[in-house]
């Protein structure tokens, strides 16, 4: 008996050992592999974007992205996204690099331990968002949506703005039916009446009333400025930030040659947006293009994620500090 019990614990002796000596060999291995990520040369950058017109579509159609980096042998992919949302999920993925989204899905990939970092502003404004009804209905204020069924894309800015609307005029999320729609359905749901009224952005504000379906009741002005961001993955940041600092330069760059060339500026969005000419154009007219962090654009994601944690749309508190990365935008003397 004693004897069965020493080779027992002799086999068990040896398991651990076994065990032991794997789990160095994993921990060396997740160690090269970091290593290899470190000084592995980027041959692809993964841009992911949502249907809201940015400058991104200028840099490409003017060849800007592809004069900085073909040297280096470096290809742009562009994926497109419905909403702010999606695109925050492929980042969860690891599937983009660099991506446009408003501050409030931003917010909440930071909130839901998402790491990426927002190191320009793509677009701003109160005049971008609003409340638009279908042609032809009597609602004219917020009030008048009580029992009312109301689209709004979850997650997004729109749905900030509408609890923002609600508690301003007393009213909670209680109050109306709330419908979680990504934009093109909220835009055949508005032309088909099959909701009362929706609370979004451009381009789909202005494209709803070019084509006669929809026009807009209120913007957000007086109550929020909505700051859209340049965002990047944490790890790709970290890895290569001079990759990061080129990407803004020609962000930038596509920014300042399009105050110059309005007409052009249009046609480049409308090319790799999939969207007419004069929706581009009444949508741009609505929107603000500065790439700086400044200090109110910074005090403006951090009452949208005061206002988040407040609605219970996040769970826990989320430092802008540690969203917010300026220091890219400093290194090349734009900020």
């Amino acid at each position: 008996m004693k004897k069965a019990q020493i080779i027992l614990m002799g086999i068990a002796v040896l398991l651990l050992m076994v065990v032991a000596g794997c789990g160095q060999a994993d921990s060396t291995n997740k160690e090269n592999t970091i290593e290899k990520k470190q000084g592995e040369k980027v041959t692809t950058i993964r841009f992911g974007h949502t249907t809201v017109p940015s400058m991104l579509a200028v840099a490409k159609e003017e060849g800007f992205f592809e004069e900085e980096f073909k040297k280096d042998g470096i290809a742009i992919e562009y994926d497109k996204f419905l909403s702010g949302p999606p695109l925050i999920e492929a980042f969860a993925g690891e599937r983009l690099d660099f991506g446009q989204v408003g501050d409030q899905p931003a917010i909440q990939a930071k909130a839901n331990n998402i790491k990426i970092k927002a190191v320009g502003v793509y677009s701003s404004g109160s005049k971008s968002i609003g409340l638009v009804v279908p042609e032809g209905s009597k609602i004219n204020s917020i009030k008048d949506l009580k029992g009312k069924k109301v689209g709004v894309t979850v997650g997004s800015v729109g749905h900030r703005l509408l609890n923002a609307y609600l508690e301003e005029n007393g009213l909670s999320p209680k109050d109306i039916q709330q419908i979680n729609l990504q934009p093109p359905d909220i835009k055949t749901a508005i032309e088909q009446k099959n909701i009362d009224a929706t609370v979004t952005y451009e381009p789909w504000i202005s494209t709803m009333e070019e084509q006669g379906i929809g026009h807009q009741v209120l913007d957000a002005t007086g109550l929020l400025n909505s700051y859209s961001l340049y965002v990047v993955s944490e790890s790709f940041a970290k890895n290569h930030p001079e990759i990061v600092e080129r990407v803004l330069k020609v962000l930038d760059k596509a920014e300042k040659w399009s105050q110059e060339h309005p007409d052009k500026a249009i046609e480049d969005i409308s090319k790799l947006y999939g969207t007419d000419k004069k929706i581009v154009e009444k949508s741009m007219s609505r929107i603000n293009y500065d790439i700086r962090l400044k200090e109110e654009a910074i005090d403006s994601i951090g009452e949208t994620s005061k206002a988040l944690r407040e609605n219970k749309v996040i769970r826990k508190d989320v430092d802008v500090n540690d969203l917010v990365d300026a220091s890219y935008l400093e290194k090349i003397g734009i900020q």
